[in-house]
């Protein structure tokens, strides 16, 4: 009994200094926890924090990126980006294909899902682009391609699920609004893929020893296919998550090493968060004032602090203006980092591969996405869909 107990106090030190040392050199992951922590001291941990947390969501994050790292080790990602290279001639068709491809994916299999998919394999692609601002302009433009794209359909993201059902829009009426904000981000992301230049694509050269497993690779394709289909509640997410878990445990358990933990735990750490924020009373009354006031800019605001899906929940217990709600929280996810959460997926992936240019994926990143959101707020603002 003695050495258990020694033995996990030695694991629980051990698992401390591993999350204080992530937590120095993870600036995002640092954020999160503390403003869950500042908030945790306005309400202290009770009960309902277990409310807080979407476990689905980081259930079905954790099997994402799992099968997304598999898929990467079994060189079907090198295929794919040698088949691409040979189609594209410049840098700039190249990210063309990108990001419509994640504009496209986005409307049907969400925009956390689709930059699970795409930001590796975009990644792997970009690592011979020599320029960094091209490269990150890339990743960011694609970031904003889900983000917008999904704000198309019901179940392109989060908030417009929720929205298309706490307000019983009919299928005609949703689109209606939804549509020209579409079009309008797609427009702009049009042009701003022009300010990429157009020069001549380096052929992607695949790694050396890869040597594919069918048997494996196809393996990987349908426990990506279970993953997609727990999205959409065609599989409970907790059982795809126990059958990734043992397949991997089994098969690879390095591969579980790889998964970025801390994204987990940053989104965690933003659910406690928001889920505080929701109960100070003094925000709320603050709510209830301003909220009918002008509620698409209010929405779009409230959603560069706590991000656009909360900002939704929170916003629609106070306004019957669910027009504008809907385009406030779309457009909103444009902006700061966390204000669309699918944002930060993007940004600890990027990092991850090139730890030494955060404050210049920051700088790209803020410029384009506040550029959008100001083109938005000025065409939609005081708009009666």
């Amino acid at each position: 009994m003695a050495n258990f107990a020694n033995q996990l106090t030695f694991t629980m030190n051990r698992l401390s200094q591993l999350f204080v040392s992530r937590l120095k050199n993870d600036t995002v992951l640092l954020i999160s926890f503390s403003c869950a922590l500042i908030t945790s001291f306005i309400i202290p941990p009770d009960r309902l924090w277990i409310d807080y947390i979407d476990f689905k969501v980081i259930a079905i994050l954790f099997c994402l990126m799992a099968v997304v790292a598999a898929l990467r080790l079994s060189g079907l990602f090198d295929i794919a980006a040698v088949a691409l290279t040979r189609r594209c001639k410049s840098i700039r068709s190249l990210a063309a294909i990108l990001v419509g491809i994640t504009f496209i994916l986005s409307m049907g299999i969400t925009n956390d899902v689709a930059l699970i998919v795409l930001i590796p394999f975009s990644l792997l692609l970009l690592n011979n682009i020599t320029r960094p601002k091209i490269r990150i302009r890339i990743i960011v433009f694609q970031t904003i391609a889900a983000n917008v794209g999904s704000s198309l359909t019901p179940i392109g993201n989060p908030q417009n699920l929720f929205l298309f059902t706490s307000y019983d829009f009919s299928v005609l009426r949703f689109f209606s609004i939804t549509i020209p904000v579409v079009l309008l981000g797609g427009l702009f992301l049009g042009i701003f893929i022009w300010t990429i230049p157009n020069d001549d694509l380096a052929k992607f050269i695949p790694s050396p020893n890869h040597s594919i497993s069918i048997r494996k690779t196809v393996l990987h394709l349908v426990l990506f296919i279970l993953s997609i289909g727990s999205v959409f509640n065609i599989i409970d997410f907790r059982v795809i998550t126990v059958i990734i878990l043992a397949v991997y445990l089994l098969i690879d358990r390095k591969l579980l090493k790889k998964i970025d933990y801390s994204l987990l735990l940053t989104f965690l750490f933003f659910f406690i968060f928001i889920g505080n924020l929701q109960r100070i009373e003094t925000i709320s009354k603050l709510l209830i004032q301003i909220a009918d006031r002008n509620t698409l800019l209010f929405s779009a605001l409230l959603s560069q602090i706590i991000s656009n899906v909360p900002a939704a929940i929170l916003i629609s217990g106070f306004t019957d203006n669910a027009a504008e709600l809907l385009i406030g929280v779309s457009i909103g996810g444009m902006g700061t980092l966390i204000a669309s959460l699918a944002s930060v997926i993007s940004f600890k992936f990027f990092i991850q591969n090139r730890p030494g240019e955060t404050v210049k994926y920051l700088g790209v990143f803020t410029f384009w996405n506040f550029l959008l959101l100001m083109i938005y707020v000025i065409v939609f603002n005081g708009y009666t869909p």
